[in-house]
C-alpha cells in the first residue's frame, strides 16, 4: 500500500472510530441522553446527512474516480450506513414520542438493505463499463428507478415526521443541505 492508500485507510478508520464514539451511550445511563427535542432531531438529521454526503461523493466519483476510489467510497458509505442505523436503533423515543425514531429507522434500514444488495449490484455493473451487457444495463436502470421510488416515500415520511416533531416540541424545523 502506498502512502496515499495508507492515508485514506487511516482516515477511514478515524471516521469509523468517531462515529462509534458519537453513537456510544454515556457510561452511566445505558443510552444516549438528549437535553432537548432540537438536539434529538439534529442527531437524527446528522446521521442522515452523514449517509447522504457519502452517497453524493460516490455519485461524483462515478464520473471522476478510479475503480479503487469508487470501491473505497462505496465501502465508506456502507460502513457509515451500518453505524448510523445502529445509532438510530439505540435511540429511545423522545418523551415517549417514537414516530421520528421509527421513520428514521425505516429509512436507514432501507439504505442498509439497498447498499448491501442493490447498490452493490449497481456498482458491479457500472465497473464493468463497456463490458456490461445490454441486459445488465437495463437491470441497472431498473434498479435506479425502483430504489428512487422507494427512497422518496421513506424520505418523505421522515421529513413529515420531523416537521410534526418540531411542531409538537415547539421548534422550527428547517431542512438541512446534506453536503454541509
Amino acid at each position: 500500500m502506498n502512502l496515499h492508500g495508507k492515508s485514506i485507510a487511516l482516515t477511514l478508520v478515524g471516521t469509523i472510530s468517531i462515529c462509534v464514539m458519537a453513537c456510544s451511550p454515556p457510561a452511566h445511563s445505558g443510552e444516549r441522553q438528549f437535553h432537548s427535542a432540537v438536539e434529538y432531531n439534529d442527531f437524527i438529521l446528522e446521521q442522515q446527512n452523514s449517509i447522504i454526503r457519502r452517497m453524493l461523493l460516490l455519485n461524483e466519483l462515478y464520473d471522476t474516480g478510479t475503480d479503487s476510489e469508487i470501491r473505497l467510497a462505496f465501502d465508506s458509505l456502507v460502513i457509515q450506513c451500518d453505524e448510523s442505523l445502529l445509532c438510530i436503533k439505540k435511540l429511545s423515543a423522545f418523551e415517549e414520542d417514537s414516530v421520528l425514531k421509527v421513520d428514521a429507522e425505516r429509512l436507514f434500514s432501507f439504505y442498509d438493505r439497498i447498499f448491501h444488495k442493490e447498490y452493490k449490484r449497481m456498482l458491479d455493473i457500472f465497473l464493468k463499463g463497456e463490458l456490461a451487457s445490454e441486459a445488465e444495463v437495463n437491470e441497472l436502470n431498473q434498479i435506479v428507478v425502483q430504489v428512487g421510488e422507494q427512497e422518496a416515500k421513506l424520505n418523505d415520511a421522515l421529513s413529515s415526521s420531523q416537521e410534526k416533531f418540531s411542531k409538537q416540541h415547539g421548534f422550527e424545523f428547517a431542512t438541512s443541505a446534506a453536503a454541509n
